[in-house]
Parts: C-alpha cells; sequence; structure tokens
C-alpha cells in the first residue's frame, strides 16, 4: 500500500517582485519535507489552502472529505504562530506570526485528529500541536529565557545545531535509546511554554531543558519535534552526527499504515516503536 501524505502549505502573502506575481499570494512546499516523506515510499501532497474570506470558499470540498483521501498530516515549519492564536499579547511586532496561516492550520489539524489520523509537526508545526491542545509558547527564548544557549542564528540557519535528551519511556527514547548523544538542527526562537492538555515532554534540550519534543497521550499518533529532521538527510562535512531521521519517519509512516489497514480491513493496531518487521 503506497500511503498518501499531506503537508500543509506555507504561505507568502508578499511575493518579491522579481517573482513575477505581484499581489498573488504563494503557497509552497519546502522541497526537503518532500524529499524526507518520499524517501520511504510515500506519497507527498500538498494541501492548499483557500482564504474563508474568499467567495471560493463557499464551495470548497468539506474537510472530511480531504482527510479521507490522506493517510496522514506533516505541519511544516515557518514563521511564527500569532500571539493572539493562543491568547497572549504580541510583545515585539517582529513575532506578529501569521494568524491566516494559523487557522488554515489548525483546521487541518483538528480534521485530522477527528479522524484519528497521525500527525506529524516540525518546528512550528510542534508548536501548533501545543496550541491547540491549549498550550501557549515563549515568544522569544532569549529576551524570556535568559541564559539558554542559542536556539537560532540567522547567518547559519540549518547549520546551528545541539544536543536533545529523550525523555525516559518516551516513544522517541524506544526508537533510538539514550546511549549516545543525539544532535539536531535548531532553527527557532519560540518554544512550548506552558503544556497543552494531554500532552507530554518527548524530548529536552540538554544544556537548558528547552522543550524539543511533544506527543498527545490520547488515541492516535501525534507528535511534534522542534528541530528539522528533514535537513538531517544529506549533511555536509560539519553537520555529520545528526539525529538519523529516518526512524522517525518510519514511525509515523507505521501509524498511518495501521490506521488505513484497521480502517479497510479491522486489522489489529501497529503499535508506535513496533519495527515494520514485526508487522504480521
Amino acid at each position: 500500500m503506497t500511503l498518501r501524505i499531506g503537508i500543509s502549505a506555507r504561505l507568502l502573502h508578499d511575493p518579491p517582485p522579481g517573482l513575477g506575481l505581484p499581489q498573488k499570494r504563494l503557497q509552497f512546499l519546502e522541497s526537503s519535507m518532500a524529499h524526507w516523506i518520499m524517501a520511504h515510499r510515500a506519497i507527498a501532497l500538498m494541501v492548499p489552502f483557500i482564504d474563508e474570506e474568499s467567495p471560493l470558499s463557499a464551495n470548497r470540498a468539506p474537510m472530511t472529505e480531504l482527510v479521507d483521501l490522506l493517510d496522514g498530516l506533516v505541519l511544516q515549519g515557518g514563521i511564527d504562530i500569532c500571539p493572539e492564536t493562543y491568547g497572549d499579547t504580541l510583545r515585539d511586532p517582529a513575532w506578529a506570526g501569521d494568524a491566516v496561516r494559523d487557522r488554515y492550520e489548525l483546521n487541518l489539524l483538528r480534521g485530522f485528529i477527528a479522524a484519528g489520523k497521525p500527525v506529524l509537526g516540525v518546528c512550528r508545526g510542534a508548536q501548533l500541536i501545543n496550541v491547540y491542545f491549549g498550550g501557549s509558547l515563549v515568544q522569544d527564548i532569549p529576551s524570556q529565557r535568559p541564559g539558554t544557549i542559542q536556539h537560532q542564528d540567522t547567518t547559519r540557519y540549518d547549520r546551528l545545531t545541539h544536543e536533545v535528551h529523550f525523555e525516559t519511556g518516551s516513544s522517541l527514547q524506544r526508537l533510538y535509546g539514550n546511549s549516545v548523544p543525539h544532535r539536531v538542527t535548531s532553527i527557532h526562537h519560540q518554544c512550548v511554554d506552558r503544556l497543552g492538555e494531554g500532552l507530554v515532554v518527548e524530548a529536552v534540550s540538554s544544556k537548558d531543558g528547552i522543550i524539543e519534543a511533544i506527543r498527545h497521550t490520547g488515541p492516535g499518533y501525534v507528535l511534534g519535534v522542534q528541530w528539522h529532521p528533514e535537513f538531517h538527510l544529506t549533511p555536509g562535512e560539519e553537520m555529520q552526527g545528526l539525529l538519523d531521521s529516518g526512524p522517525m519517519m518510519m514511525d509515523f509512516l507505521r501509524a498511518a499504515l495501521a490506521r488505513a489497514d484497521r480502517h479497510q480491513s479491522g486489522a489489529a493496531v501497529v503499535h508506535p516503536g513496533v519495527p515494520l518487521s514485526a508487522r504480521s
């Protein structure tokens, strides 16, 4: 069975003039994310956004039909989440985020969770999962959490890394263990603050305790990681030793396959952390 994985779109509301599309909102998929999914024999499909204020919105297919066509959802990284989305007050105009994208992705997230289909959130996606379950965010780590290590460097972008610790008993520990340090990319100045309802911490930054991964404890598969596993595919010399992103994607796809099998034939659930070879 070839799995179909939906990916939320990144939104570019004001494209640069050189692109030749003035006054046109662009929706795009970062290629590394598609490569990460498709390298594991799944199909990556971006889920386009329709502005809820557009006249076209009234005639779009219901969310349930869209969710029915897909086996899982990946929430991409990108711009900050608007503080008003989680009931906070904006501290700096630079952190205003994108409320339009928030509404679009929260609607997607709601649909997949209601259908019991797996969700994987990356960076912003992990933060959105926390917000969906009623949690809040630190708007800016350097100013609100003084003394922490550097988690974002605009000059190095995906070349900034640090170590994370997987919590005892977590799904990530079952996948990877804790016998060696786990090094990941770090491209964020915001992070989880108050944990959402039903969420548990899966991983923290080894040096400062910043939350780096969360998981929902209810039915289904909902995991969010603060780093970018899709950037770990082909690291350069200075990026050697990064966490292998393969087991994480396989675990997500395993959950999607189990959900699809269960829906079609009533087969037993394959729990996260069980190797594909163990499937009956």
